[in-house]
């Protein structure tokens, strides 16, 4: 996959070689050319020249091959080896992301070895605008050399800063480099708003977004064909008596209860969910999802209204924590009813406490309404 080309301060830097795609390539092709292309350095296409890697910027560049016009004695085919129309040779397309439109300045660069290898076309979303067209590079011969020059009737060489496209509006866009002469070499582009900017050396470095490697979850690890997850803290409220002794743990994402204190302990603790309107027609499979802990056993029961669906108790456990699902098989629910998740805080007398033993506080993080496996 190629890195993603962004914008950033009206900027945009990027290798040649980043492209996304290349097309109408029957006649000529963009070979890349590096020390590790092996493919590539042992090519069998007309080349007059040896490869250019020392001064390339990352040490890799495009060259349009083959290459059957290297000077003005050598045969002009238009269509095949030259061509003044853009966008009909060789297209190398480079998806870019763009947060401020403007007028953007594009400077290439390239190493020449004669006066027929030294051209290009610029385009935008498919278009070729005439700002953008025959793009050249007529001084530093035999050395990479950067140029913002369109050739003109009136000036083969053109003059610094005359070949620009407009981006009219943010967001994602395409860029497009399409050939005019074949044996042209690429090395890297910089698009600016600045008019007076002017790079050397190598150019600044590129513009690209690594996006940040996204979080596995930590929870629910075994919930899946999930139809909603009703976590504790979000879904759930609890009843008036169970207020005072019901919080919820944001470190472990469940909810909890007070066994600080001593009248929550040996109780059950409810906190209930009122269904909505919209539900499958279809009967949904439920799972309550617990956490065990080492200083006791809890229990747990649900209900619909006011039938018991399931109860059930954490197995013994020496890792602090660990997650068990209980399966509370198909309900059929309708708007209107409340599911009800009642939790205890027990001590199996195995963790010392000051002159007690502690007590598990029948942490529980989510119930899951499932598709069923055959219905999904």
């Amino acid at each position: 996959m190629v890195d993603t080309i962004v914008e950033k301060d009206a900027i945009i830097v990027f290798e040649a070689e980043n492209y996304a795609s290349q097309t109408l390539n029957e006649s000529r092709q963009w070979l890349s050319f590096s020390e590790t292309n092996s493919e590539s350095l042992s090519h069998n296409f007309a080349d007059a020249d040896l490869p250019h890697l020392d001064g390339a910027s990352n040490g890799e560049y495009l060259e349009i091959l083959p290459d059957t016009r290297t000077n003005h004695d050598e045969a002009l085919i238009p269509g095949e080896n030259f061509t003044d129309k853009p966008g009909e040779m060789a297209i190398l397309s480079y998806p870019i992301y763009v947060t401020t439109p403007g007028r953007y300045y594009v400077w290439a660069r390239a190493y020449s070895t004669g006066t027929e290898d030294n051209g290009m076309h610029i385009g935008l979303n498919g278009d070729w605008p005439e700002s953008g067209q025959r793009l050249q590079f007529c001084k530093g011969k035999f050395a990479w050399t950067w140029s913002s020059q369109q050739r003109r009737p009136d000036n083969h060489c053109g003059d610094p800063t005359t070949l620009w496209i407009d981006i009219d509006k943010p967001g994602q866009h395409m860029l497009t480099v399409s050939m005019r002469e074949d044996g042209t070499e690429i090395d890297k582009f910089i698009l600016t708003q600045d008019k007076n900017y002017t790079p050397v050396g190598m150019g600044p470095s590129v513009t690209t977004y690594n996006a940040p490697e996204l979080s596995e979850r930590t929870a629910l690890k075994d919930i899946t064909h999930y139809y909603k997850i009703l976590d504790a803290n979000t879904y759930f409220t609890p009843n008036d008596a169970s207020k005072e002794y019901f919080y919820f743990d944001e470190w472990r994402k469940a909810a909890a209860i007070n066994a600080g204190k001593p009248d929550a302990r040996n109780i059950f603790v409810r906190a209930s969910y009122e269904v909505p309107a919209k539900l499958p027609s279809k009967a949904l499979n439920m799972q309550l999802v617990t956490l065990s802990e080492i200083d006791g056993e809890s229990s747990y029961r649900v209900f619909i209204n006011d039938q018991l669906i399931g109860e059930f108790t954490n197995a013994e456990t020496t890792i602090d924590y660990s997650e068990n699902t209980f399966d509370l098989g198909l309900q059929s629910l309708k708007q209107g009813d409340t599911i009800h998740v009642e939790a205890n805080a027990v001590t199996n007398g195995k963790i010392p406490e000051g002159d007690i033993t502690a007590f598990s506080r029948g942490r529980w993080r989510a119930l899951v309404l499932q598709h069923p496996l055959n219905k999904r």
